[in-house]
């Protein structure tokens, strides 16, 4: 069966630990970005370097992903999700050490850690919120949800420059005024301080959700739907285009994301608040159409051809641009058709997963599995794109970025089309 049959289930408080969880994902993700100058002066990294951290982090869902997905299999979904949270705290806690003693091996172990937690919670979570409660609106549960990590990727950059600072002893006039060995030290706690606190904080998730009641998901006796001129279920994983080829879109949309935030940083960094801002705002507006207007096809389309459009645009007044960072103080007027972008993203990761994982059944937590594979895209595209940006142009970058939305407007129309006898999504 699909969900609990339970009456009495309380959603509020399933949704509330859920929405949590997904809350401080997204809020230490970006920390990572956020604190990237600190991470790099602490450990002492070059800038080609300091790009391992996104490796690091983003590479571990490729190598965990699957073998996260066998594991889920076996234990559920609730023992996945406090699995992936106790990985998480422990991750979290690994920073600790590895700031104090300045070792690039220890960041590098303490960002797999974390990063596996992650995979866990991704592969867990992500199909659980869309096949519980209410049918047929996955996409919409999904997006509500995932607004939440929208608003953890918002708060990060605000809490880095302002109360860690603080927490850290630093003030915005520290980096000029203290002695270079003084520095150094609140780097470290800097980098230590928020870490230690996000440890703690998972630590408490992983006993809330070992004490909670989540319902029980069972998709072990559902058999993937039959498409209409097949009489049996397909056997293979790879076997379903909606899923290979839904794993290929979100592998470029992360890329894209995370290149065009790592972009809008080195450019100017009070816009990077922005962009995570509108993502926020975008999923709360996209899961209100998606349960009442419009369906998740439309809705990718939409945002993929809207965030083409801004591309180009900018792309044609920006043509010439060779560099990465900002030559001069004052903030190019043209960077708010980036930051818009945000609003496109916000409901692409909601839309492409449920429609991967669209009549799927027992096979629904491995075709998850495949999907979280693909966020590794966020630490291949960005070192590619960076390096086409620093060596070459704009020119050669962002036609990275505008195959990205291509190609998430041809799964929307067609790529993720899986013509079956009745739908679940």
């Amino acid at each position: 069966m699909y969900s609990n049959s339970n009456t009495t289930i309380n959603y509020t408080k399933v949704f509330l630990v859920l929405s949590t969880l997904f809350f401080m994902w997204g809020l230490i993700t970006v920390l990572n970005i956020s604190l990237i100058e600190e991470l790099r002066d602490v450990f002492q990294l070059s800038f080609e370097e300091s790009l391992s951290i996104n490796l690091a982090l983003y590479g571990t869902y490729f190598i965990i992903a699957l073998p996260a997905g066998w594991v889920i299999n076996k234990v559920g979904f609730r023992k996945g999700i406090i699995i992936g949270a106790g990985l998480a705290s422990f991750g979290c806690f690994l920073f600790y050490p590895a700031a104090a003693s300045s070792s690039f091996v220890k960041l590098l172990l303490a960002l797999f850690v974390l990063g596996s937690g992650f995979t866990f919670l991704q592969v867990a979570a992500n199909p659980y919120v869309a096949l519980l409660g209410m049918r047929g609106k996955g996409a919409a549960k999904l997006s509500f949800i995932q607004a939440f990590n929208s608003f953890g990727t918002f708060l990060a950059p605000l809490l880095a420059g302002g109360l860690f600072l603080s927490i850290a002893g630093l003030k915005p006039t520290s980096f000029a005024t203290m002695a270079p060995e003084e520095l150094m030290q609140h780097k470290i706690l800097l980098v230590q301080m928020p870490y230690l606190l996000f440890g703690s904080i998972w630590f408490l998730l992983m006993l809330i959700v070992t004490l909670s009641e989540l319902p029980r998901i069972n998709m072990q006796d559902q058999p993937p739907l039959i498409r209409n001129n097949e009489k049996e279920p397909r056997k293979f994983l790879l076997q379903y285009p909606q899923v290979v080829n839904g794993a290929i879109t979100l592998f470029l949309y992360v890329g894209a994301e995370v290149s065009l935030a790592y972009y809008i940083s080195m450019k100017s960094e009070t816009l990077i608040p922005y962009y995570w801002g509108c993502a926020l705002l975008g999923r709360f507006i996209g899961a209100g159409l998606l349960f009442v207007a419009t369906s998740p096809r439309k809705m990718m389309k939409f945002s993929g051809s809207v965030a083409l459009f801004l591309l180009l645009v900018y792309m044609i007044i920006n043509n010439d641009d060779k560099y990465i960072v900002n030559m001069n103080q004052e903030t190019d007027p043209a960077l708010y058709l980036l930051v818009l972008i945000g609003l496109c993203n916000s409901v692409i990761w909601p839309t492409v997963f449920t429609m991967g994982i669209d009549g799927m059944g027992k096979y629904s937590i491995n075709a998850s599995a495949l999907l979280v594979m693909s966020v590794f895209g966020g630490a291949v595209i960005p070192f590619i794109f960076i390096y086409l940006l620093t060596d070459y142009s704009i020119i050669s970058a962002f036609p990275i970025l505008l195959i990205a939305y291509g190609f998430l407007i041809w799964f929307g129309s067609k790529g993720s089309i899986y013509e079956k006898k009745n739908n679940f999504y």
